[in-house]
């Protein structure tokens, strides 16, 4: 007898291979072995929890100068968004700034200019996305986490709000998304 029967099947099993499919949706405990084992720096740790903890792109945090991150808040200039639609300020939350701490009491935190930097013989003054995903990359081989990208922190950040009971309009303030079916489009992922 045939089985007719529809399933969403394994969602998880569409997650980027290869750079191709949707960015990987990590767990609590994912998170916990990558920040935890996984990245080798304190400047790794502190990248991808700015993404994590604001929802930024890559190429945002990447771009991010010391001067942007005063007192309460990190300050993601117009410059450094996507569609470059103005300046956008986001509260740094404890998560946060305990990696922003640590990497600050490390020694290893620029003081002034940006906070990513390239190689002096780079062609850009900060990190690449690329860069930035092979640190990703080693991070997650390192403990065996299959399908993440850069994105992944992204997708991460709405799905946790969205499962706090924020709204889609609460949550697009806050990611920057210009249309509300793009943004719907992770809910959609879930």
């Amino acid at each position: 007898m045939i089985n007719f029967d529809i399933d969403l099947g394994n969602l998880e099993a569409s997650a980027k291979v290869d750079g191709h499919g949707q960015a990987k949706l990590l767990t609590d405990e994912e998170l916990g072995r990558l920040f935890e084992e996984g990245f080798q720096t304190w400047r790794d740790r502190a990248l991808f929890a700015i993404c994590l903890f604001t929802g930024c792109r890559i190429s945002e945090a990447l771009q991010l100068k010391a001067e942007m991150i005063r007192g309460n808040f990190v300050t993601f200039t117009r410059q450094t968004r996507k569609g470059k639609t103005g300046t956008q300020q986001v509260e740094i939350v404890p998560g946060l700034r305990s990696f922003l701490k640590d990497w600050q009491q490390s020694g290893e935190m620029p003081e002034s200019g940006y906070l990513f930097r390239a190689r002096p013989d780079s062609k850009q003054p900060f990190l690449s996305r690329m860069q930035a995903h092979e640190v990703l990359q080693l991070a997650c081989d390192f403990v065996g986490i299959e399908g993440v990208s850069t994105h992944s922190f992204r997708r991460t950040y709405i799905t946790k709000l969205r499962a706090k009971g924020y709204s889609p309009a609460q949550i697009q303030r806050r990611t920057g998304h210009k249309r509300r079916e793009n943004l719907m489009h992770y809910f959609d992922q879930v």
